[in-house]
Order: C-alpha cells, then structure tokens, then sequence
C-alpha cells in the first residue's frame, strides 16, 4: 500500500514510518513545520473529513515513551530541573495512561491495514500510571528530592502544565487490542524513564 505520513520525522511519526516500510508499505512523508497545532484540531478535520465520505481512522495516543522522549512527562522534566526538586499534587495517585513508542507505531499500521472507517482506537498499554511514581522516577534519576505540593503551589510550580499535573485520565485500549489484535510489548513507562537520558530529554523539550 502507498502511504502518506505527515509529521514523518516527529517522535511518533519516524516510528510509524519504520513500521510501515519495514511491513512492506511504500511511505511518503511530510515533516512538520515549526507551528504548533492543538491535537484536538487534528481529530475534529478527521471527523469532518470521515463525514465527506473519506475513510478515517483515529488515534487517541497517551504519554508515548521511550528513554529520550515521555510525552508530557519531557516537559515536567524541564520544570524540575528549573524547580530543583520533583514534586507532585496532593498524594499523587492521578494516573495518567501510556505507550512505548514502537507499540505505538505498530497500532498506526494495524489501523491503517484494518481501514474501519470512522474507528477510533486508544494507543494505551498501560492504563494508568500513578504521577507521584513518576515524580519518584525522575527524583531517582536526576538525585533530587521529591515531594508533594498543594493544589494552590501547583500553577508557581508547573506553570502551564498545570492544568495536567492533578488530573486523572485512566484509559483502557481492549476494544481497541480486541479489534485489531494489537498487544503491547514494549517497556513500560517508569523502566522507560528510569532508563532516561537526563541531558537529551531537556534538549527535546525546546
């Protein structure tokens, strides 16, 4: 099949590149501009498009990881190296769901290949990990404390990040595993960052 990819050279997008030459497909791909698009956006023209009759499937993607790259997670890592401590709100047991990135890619072919028109698929392989053992993680790897802060510290603390850092959002992905026959077998997402790469991750957040 002939494929073409927008965002070819992003995080996830090279990941699904690889998958879909490496199972026969031939790729196109666009890389993507300096200009920043909420991902909402991208789903609503999916949807408008699936209306004109045009097959669409979407993709619910959550922190997608691997050791360079954690979704959300890259950016708290800024923070805390700035704040010089990792910290998380209240007792920290908002879950937020996750993906390696290669599952990830492998989900976009399986899609594809499946062509269910106006299918909406969720990328999750871990359906909600704790943000206080995600603070642990990163306290872990950068030696430095972690500690809870309040609701109120949290908007000094996480600046625009805050509107993330309490909440939870718990996912699951069998409709998606039973439909497809996808079934995630990469890292998790704290072997992930306990593997992380400090330095780069700080990079790719700019």
């Amino acid at each position: 099949m002939r494929v073409f990819v927008t965002g070819a050279t992003g995080f996830i997008g090279s990941a699904v590149v690889k998958e879909l030459i490496g199972a026969g497909h031939q790729v196109l791909g666009l890389s993507r501009s300096s200009s920043v698009v909420p991902r909402a956006a991208s789903e609503v023209a999916a949807l408008a498009l699936a209306a004109c009759g045009v097959n669409v499937s979407i993709v619910r993607l959550p922190q997608v990881h691997d050791p360079y790259k954690q979704g959300l997670i890259t950016y708290c890592i800024v923070i805390v190296r700035e704040k010089g401590f990792s910290a998380y709100v209240a007792d920290g047991l908002n879950r937020w769901p996750a993906a390696h990135v290669l599952d990830t890619a492998r989900l976009y072919r399986l899609a594809l290949e499946k062509r269910e028109a106006g299918a909406i698929y969720h990328a999750v392989a871990e359906e909600g990990v704790s943000v206080r053992e995600i603070a642990e993680s990163i306290g872990r790897g950068m030696k430095i404390p972690v500690k809870s802060i309040s609701s109120e510290e949290a908007p000094a603390y996480f600046g625009w990040m805050a509107m993330f850092a309490d909440r939870n959002v718990p996912a699951s992905s069998a409709q998606t595993q039973e439909r497809l026959g996808w079934h995630p077998t990469g890292p998790e997402l704290i072997h992930d960052l306990d593997q992380a790469r400090y330095l780069e991750l700080a990079k790719s957040a700019i």
